[in-house]
């Protein structure tokens, strides 16, 4: 890592068997990084799961992306500020130079270490995948919630939009984007953090693909997607469809993969009554869960 401090964080709202693994695999491939899970406990649908001492969690609820103090983002989990997430652990540990995100749902097959190392040296304040501008999908429908503090952008032709699942941010980025929310910028992140970190004047770069903010020699190098449509795909890094396996071609990064046999196959909810729903029966797992916990104590 060239004297750089990494982190790693394994983004879910849920600890399993299965998580452990992906954990366990990321720590022993890290390459030397620090790995935490970044649990989302306001929405955790497994709270009774009992943890392994080898495991290092790092939790945040709602309450901690209303303590960002943002106007208008964070005041709520939704999947529009998913990249805040990571930004409660940004705060309190400030002295990474660099975190990468990995969400659950992404399958590497080949070594971590290897897609890490090989943009060590990348300058690039936000590495990321299918970064395409407006012109290549006008009609993505994220696009409307773009809000700058000016009000609503009046072209959206110079905006670009990155596919998120899994990325890279450096301090410096983070500090970029906690300014501009702190202004008032609002919208799908996918949509307004490559804008905010170019108008600031750092970099972005795409880790494959084969788009105009690919570098040469990682053209299709680590994953496929089609940027055009709305769910990526065709592809290996996709919105959609589900996939049960990862493909057979080593070195590739798949997105979503979930198996059928896992018991929180299922991701988390977009629409306002699925999510009022899901916190509904999440509140209920977590009294069952503490109920739990206090009868083992007797």
């Amino acid at each position: 890592m060239s004297g750089t401090r990494e982190a790693v964080l394994l983004m879910t709202h849920f600890i399993d068997p299965m998580i452990v693994g992906h954990y366990r695999r990321l720590v022993s491939e890290s390459g030397g990084r620090d790995v935490f899970v970044l649990l989302n406990k306001t929405d955790d649908v497994n709270p009774s799961f009992h943890r392994p001492p080898d495991m290092k969690v790092f939790e945040f609820t709602v309450d901690d992306l209303r303590a960002l103090g943002y106007p208008f983002k964070g005041r709520r989990i939704r999947d529009k500020d998913i990249e805040l997430f990571s930004f409660t652990f940004w705060k309190r540990n400030p002295n990474y130079d660099r975190i990468w995100v990995v969400e659950y749902d992404v399958v590497y097959t080949g070594l971590w270490s290897e897609l890490f190392d090989h943009f060590d040296a990348s300058p690039a304040a936000l590495l990321a995948t299918s970064i395409h501008r407006w012109s290549v999908n006008p009609s993505w429908p994220n696009w409307p919630s773009v809000i700058t503090p000016n009000g609503p952008p009046p072209d959206l032709t110079n905006y670009i939009r990155a596919f998120m699942p899994l990325y890279r941010m450096s301090r410096e980025g983070y500090a970029v984007l906690d300014a501009a929310y702190a202004d008032g910028w609002e919208g799908f992140y996918e949509g307004i953090v490559p804008r905010i970190l170019l108008n600031a004047g750092l970099s972005i770069e795409d880790m494959g693909g084969d788009g105009e903010f690919v570098a040469p020699e990682n053209l299709n190098r680590f994953y496929s997607s089609t940027p055009s449509d709305n769910t990526l795909s065709p592809g290996s890094f996709v919105f959609r469809p589900i996939f049960t396996e990862p493909g057979p071609v080593p070195g590739r990064l798949w997105h979503p993969v979930k198996p059928p046999q896992a018991v929180h196959r299922t991701g988390w909810p977009i629409k306002r009554r699925e999510q009022i729903v899901h916190r509904a029966r999440t509140l209920a797992r977590h009294s069952m869960a503490k109920l739990s916990q206090m009868l083992e104590r007797q």
